[in-house]
């Protein structure tokens, strides 16, 4: 493994839940198992035709994946379907991978690639519905414009109606999504003129072929009485409302066994020379489309049976998800966030292990918190294994190793699926899970992992939320010249234990201490030298602060300093410090004025009726006195 002693192959794969992504999964999991190596799956999602900002921020698993450091690569690149994924994927197997590369349902020059031999899978087909059915009008639906397979079994179309000398002309050719919702549009163009009607239409998969047909039965054309239509892949329980396809059923668990072989030659430094090509025979399926097959006779009964099994697992799993979308919203930090995934632990059943990552902006302490796009450091927040809870680690580690040495199992293979957390455009981490079994993801794997994006970024809103306010707080009851608190600061600041003091008749301390000459330093020197004085004597009362006191600015010249459980020795000692750290900045600055100030304290005894109020104002009167008697200390004669 990537943080263990196994080597590890990764698989790059999107939409990971289709049939393909079964075989191939389940096959992995069988060779990989015989040969000893674990499995990391970078699985995405991403649709051509979806318009959303979450299956745009998916390719950011091509940045995120640790490619230098696996010791080989599985790629699909025809399931990546959304514009720019495919030429990233390229990119990525191009500048960053240092280990061999088997390139899965591809067909290229530069790597080793195992395909669908089209020629062998898709013509025989063709030739079937011109000599076995006497046919000459043969449409195409392709996929879209540039989808590999599309293209190449269109070109393996063109080839057996040119050898059979057959015409294809313009019209003959449509191309659609690679979906069902093709048929309406396809419908159309091959249907719209009676007199052009094509025998068949052959399809480029199958559920271009079931959309078709849905589209021709809603106009009341019969297949395969009045049309033939044929589609490829022969995809399992497509469709009850549809005749069974007539098609193509390519080996998938043969084109992926031979992947992995092939790559576990490549990994030992073996294998032919130069890229490997290795194409993989299809098989002709004969269905009810065409008239050649028929379904067994317990087929909708079967049918039935598993799509009542399929509905109520569904339902139940909306519910699940409904439920854990609902308490997930309402995690405001970590610690919550993990009690409701293992609360919730049972809306996957299948999954043996979970491990939940967030990238780490390298702080510590109270201060530390989770970056929102990828970084090199990543810390495990999460912990289910064996469907037990392990707690939060909370253990930083270089993202690069995946996970860190807790999850490997020495006894055993893994195959772990890594999926990104990421909403617009934030990445906040990353989800690692392992199915039991020869458990597969299903579409629920991609909900879990888009609602626990969102409870990580409503998580992100409110700690920036709660900064902003405190932020805005902090302003409020913060005097911007000095940066000392003011008056509403310092009520709030003492407030807290003000009831605590009074019910435990507490003596405390309130010094009062106001600047010498202001007006005159003002008048004198200009306004930005009053400044000058007022911070002055707030540095000197900052430096000269105990621990546990409380300072503020009042207003202009005047400040106030609290301190709890006090003493006169402790009040004389905080005014002999403030004398002495003033006395020390005017002789640091050398200005052409000295700034002084007079200083008072009273010190209260506090009962159930005593008041700040009270305190500040007997404090003020202190200094008041003093500062007198420093004025009639001046006037004396001699002096």
């Amino acid at each position: 493994m990537i943080f263990g002693k196994r080597k590890t192959i990764g698989v790059f794969i999107s939409k990971a839940y289709a049939f393909f992504d079964t075989a191939l999964f389940r096959m992995l999991r069988q060779e990989c198992r015989r040969l000893d190596y674990d499995v990391m799956v970078f699985t995405t999602v991403g649709y051509r035709t979806g318009e959303n900002y979450y299956d745009v921020q998916e390719n950011s698993m091509f940045d995120f994946a640790p490619v230098e450091n696996l010791d080989g690569i599985i790629a699909v690149p025809d399931s990546y379907e959304q514009d720019g994924f495919r030429e990233r994927l390229y990119e990525m197997l191009s500048n960053r991978a240092r280990c061999p590369v088997v390139a899965v349902r591809h067909q290229g020059e530069q790597i080793d690639c195992v395909f669908t031999d089209e020629d062998t899978a898709i013509r025989p087909l063709i030739r079937h519905l011109i000599r076995d059915h006497g046919l000459k009008r043969i449409a195409f639906l392709a996929g879209y414009p540039g989808h590999p397979d599309g293209e190449k079994r269109l070109q393996a179309y063109r080839a057996e109606m040119a050898e059979n000398g057959l015409p294809v002309p313009e019209e003959a050719v449509c191309y659609g999504t690679m979906w069902i919702n093709c048929g309406e549009a396809a419908c159309a163009h091959f249907f719209s003129d009676p007199a052009r009607y094509p025998e068949a239409v052959v399809c480029a998969n199958d559920y271009s072929a079931a959309g078709l047909i849905s589209s021709l039965e809603r106009r009341g054309i019969r297949v395969p009485e009045d049309v033939i239509v044929t589609g490829f892949d022969n995809i399992p329980n497509l469709s009850i409302d549809v005749p069974a396809l007539t098609t193509v059923e390519p080996d998938f668990n043969e084109m992926v066994r031979r992947a992995i072989l092939l790559l576990d030659q490549r990994m030992r430094g073996e294998g032919p020379q130069g890229p490997a090509s290795i194409p993989i025979p299809g098989k002709m399926v004969l269905g009810e489309s065409c008239g050649c097959g028929r379904r067994p006779a317990d087929h909708y009964r079967q049918a039935m049976r598993r799509y009542m099994t399929n509905l109520s697992r569904m339902s139940n799993r909306v519910v699940g998800m409904t439920y854990l979308s609902i308490e997930l919203s309402a995690c405001d930090d970590l610690n919550a966030l993990h009690s409701v995934l293992i609360k919730k632990k049972s809306d996957i059943p299948n999954v043996r292990d979970f491990y939940l990552c967030l990238f780490d902006n390298g702080g510590s302490g109270p201060d530390r918190a989770y970056a929102k796009t990828i970084t090199d450091s990543a810390c495990l927040v999460h912990v289910m294994r064996d469907q037990q809870d392990h707690g939060m680690p909370m253990i930083r580690f270089d993202r690069r190793q995946v996970l860190p040495a807790l999850a490997e199992r020495t006894d055993e293979p893994q195959l772990f699926y890594v999926k990104l957390l990421h909403q617009r455009d934030y990445t906040y981490g990353y989800s690692v899970f392992q199915f039991y079994g020869d458990e597969v993801p299903t579409e629920f794997y991609q909900q879990w992992n888009v609602l626990l994006s969102e409870a990580l970024q409503n998580m992100h809103k409110r700690d920036e939320l709660q900064k902003l306010y405190e932020e805005r707080r902090l302003s409020s009851i913060t005097d911007v010249m000095t940066g000392l608190l003011n008056r509403r600061g310092l009520e709030e600041k003492i407030g807290p234990q003000w009831q605590r003091l009074c019910a435990q008749r507490e003596t405390v301390a309130f010094i009062y201490f106001d600047m010498d000459r202001l007006k005159q330093i003002n008048d004198t020197y200009g306004h930005q030298a009053g400044d000058f004085a007022i911070r002055l004597v707030a540095r000197a009362i900052q430096l000269s602060t105990p621990a546990d006191a409380i300072v503020c600015h009042m207003s202009g010249d005047e400040f106030v300093a609290f301190l709890p459980q006090a003493s006169a020795w402790a009040a004389d000692r905080f005014i002999a410090a403030f004398e002495e750290q003033l006395r020390i900045l005017n002789e640091k600055e050398r200005r052409s004025f000295t700034v002084t100030a007079s200083c008072g304290y009273a010190l209260t005894p506090l009962n159930d009726f005593t008041t700040i109020e009270q305190c500040i104002q007997a404090s003020d009167e202190a200094m008041y006195c003093q500062k007198e008697a420093r004025r009639a200390q001046r006037e004396l004669p001699g002096d």
